[in-house]
């Protein structure tokens, strides 16, 4: 995946979750599309397309997002999509089941972190972190993250991954 495609896609996905699955709400719960497929991305492409990835997605997503300020969500993302980078690393190359579970896990930790964050910096009241809302959010992500991984994955081995100079 270039880093041209990773920009677009971040963008479109940021859109994407913000107009037309803020609509579609599975047990109360928006799928968070930009950090899944930014953790897939990152596990599967490297480290230049996933922190791309984290960097548009969350820039677009507080865009778009008028109760969120500027690099809020930005922060988070790069943060996890950060650590799913470590996990790519220690698992050299990473399986689907890795990358679904990576993302299970970092889906909690993305919320509690924005939550904290808006309520620190915005002065949004916390609000009480349910758990079912959390397990079907991440349960979302993961399922997200894995159909990504393996369509990312289908492409670089159709296509190849990009030439780069070697320093």
């Amino acid at each position: 995946m270039g880093l041209l495609s990773a920009a677009i896609g971040a963008i479109v996905a940021a859109i994407l979750e913000v107009s037309v699955l803020s609509q579609l709400q599975l047990g109360g719960v928006t799928p968070e599309l930009v950090l899944a497929m930014g953790i897939a991305v990152a596990m599967v492409a490297g480290f230049e397309a996933g922190m791309i990835w984290a960097f548009l997605g969350g820039l677009m997503l507080d865009l778009l997002l008028p109760e969120r300020p500027l690099g809020a969500t930005t922060l988070v993302l790069l943060l996890a999509t950060g650590l799913a980078l470590l996990v790519a690393r220690v698992t050299e190359p990473p399986r689907i089941i890795v990358i679904a579970a990576t993302a299970f896990v970092l889906s909690f930790m993305y919320q509690a972190v924005l939550l904290g964050l808006l309520a620190v910096t915005a002065g949004i009241s916390m609000p009480s972190l349910q758990p079912a809302q959390l397990s079907v959010s991440a349960v979302l992500a993961a399922v997200i993250a894995g159909a990504t991984a393996w369509v990312v994955r289908s492409l670089t081995l159709r296509f190849g991954s990009s030439e780069r100079t070697d320093w």
